[in-house]
């Protein structure tokens, strides 16, 4: 089984005080069509609690850390908005170069956000202060195809990056991505990475070395795979 795999994976390295660096969305909890219902419940917090005693552990997602701060409390590490801010437990937060103009950019996308209500009734937007999310829920293929070529000039006007992934597209910070922050932090040191969607392959392929698990059965770089997040967690708590 691939979890037994993994397993013995991580038994050969344990000795050597890995780190872990988990997405949130779809790797520890399902997936929401609503984003702001994604809430950590009490055996996944329990769960969390009882790896950062053991281990220096990493929350690496999208979300701005206000936001999953919401949802997992105040005392985990957390890698947000892919990799432009850093929160150590206990240390002060890390912003990544020319944050402020990015998020000055990010404001004025938002601000039409009644327009985008408008030509695409169903459509949710998410200002994140570094990014801006649209989700895609609600929209017909039609519709998301002719927001797509709106948001691809809006990229190509503010040099910010375009991300789509699972239902969504995101106006993100270039030059920023999980897997060279992670490889950062890790400063060589062994690791366990897990996450199951297209922004968690930049830290499966930075991060070669690394204990890589894909969630969902989609392709990756990633060295092992397991079904979902509940599977998942079936494994952290073998660790």
């Amino acid at each position: 089984m691939t979890a037994e795999q993994i397993l013995n994976e991580f038994e050969k390295i344990k000795s050597l005080k890995p780190l872990l660096f988990l997405d949130y969305d779809g790797t520890l909890v399902p997936i929401n069509h609503d984003p702001d219902s994604s809430w950590a419940d009490n055996s996944l917090k329990r769960l969390l609690s009882y790896l950062r005693m053991r281990y220096d552990l990493f929350i690496v997602t999208g979300r701005s850390l206000e936001d999953i701060r919401r949802f997992i409390g105040p005392d985990l590490n957390v890698v947000a908005l892919h990799g432009a801010v850093i929160s150590e437990s206990g240390g002060d937060v890390r912003f990544a170069e020319n944050i402020e103009r990015y998020s000055e950019i990010c404001n004025k996308v938002y601000s039409r956000k009644d327009e985008f209500l408008a030509k695409y009734p169903g459509i949710r937007m998410f200002n994140k202060n570094g990014g801006v999310v649209f989700s895609l829920w609600e929209l017909e293929d039609s519709q998301i195809d002719r927001l797509g070529i709106e948001i691809e000039s809006i990229s190509a006007e503010t040099s910010m990056n375009l991300y789509t992934g699972k239902k969504i597209m995101e106006l993100r910070i270039p030059g920023i991505n999980k897997g060279d922050t992670i490889r950062s932090l890790r400063n060589g040191r062994p690791a366990l990475i897990a996450g199951d969607d297209v922004t968690d392959e930049d830290a499966f392929i930075a991060n070669q070395d690394a204990l890589s698990v894909k969630i969902g059965d989609e392709e990756t770089h990633a060295r092992f795979r397991v079904k979902d997040y509940l599977e998942f967690r079936s494994l952290l708590r073998c660790l």
